[in-house]
This record gives structure tokens, sequence and C-alpha cells, in this order.
């Protein structure tokens, strides 16, 4: 199995498990849906051949980046990172390690305060 780390300002928003075809983009039948208007309709696809893992853009207006450059298709390496329009992702084929790192959150006796140990 393989997996999409979300990257979003600096921070990791979600990871996603990835299927044999997953299309990313804004339209709402997209398997990893992104509201943003600096992402294509139907943006990219993440596809397994062959069992080798593939980026593909799909026309995006933005275009897909891997360090820096625009491409149209790529084969994904573990710890590829590529961006389609504001948003960051990077390619792993084990779940990212910090994800095992759950912090507990605990809520203060301040009304709407929250804190982690």
């Amino acid at each position: 199995m393989a997996y999409l780390k979300h990257i979003f300002n600096g921070s990791t928003i979600s990871v996603y498990e990835l299927g044999d075809k997953t299309l990313i983009g804004r339209q709402s039948d997209c398997n990893i849906h992104i509201e943003d208007a600096t992402v294509s309709g139907r943006h990219a696809r993440v596809e397994c051949v062959d069992g080798q893992w593939r980026l593909v853009d799909l026309g995006s207006t933005n275009g897909v980046f891997v360090n820096g450059k625009n491409v149209t298709e790529i084969e994904l390496e573990n710890g590829t990172e590529f961006t389609l329009g504001t948003h960051a992702f990077e390619f792993h084929l084990d779940i990212p390690e910090q994800l095992d790192q759950t912090l507990k959150i605990k809520k203060s006796w301040i009304p709407g305060v929250y804190y982690t140990e």
C-alpha cells in the first residue's frame, strides 16, 4: 500500500491511502478533494501500473511541480515531494513514521482551551 501526505502552509493536514488510481482535484468526485482555486477540477492522478507508482498531470491550469520543475508525468519514489497549486504532497510506500506518534489532547479548566502532553 502507498500513501500521500498532504501538506499546506508547512503543516500536515491529512494522510491518504492510495488506491490503484487516485484522482486529485477540486471536483467533488475526486478521491482527494481540495477546495482551492489554485487546484484544477481534475488536477492530477496517482496510479500504480505494473507495481510502479506514477503521477500524471491531467492538463491542469497551474501544473504539477516536482523539485521546482513542471512535469506532466513522473515515476514516484518513496519520499517524492510535489505540489499542486498551493498544496504540497509527499509520496510514501509505508505509512509515515510521525503518524505513529499520537498526541494526547487534554481539556484545560478554561472553556475552549486545549493542550497536549
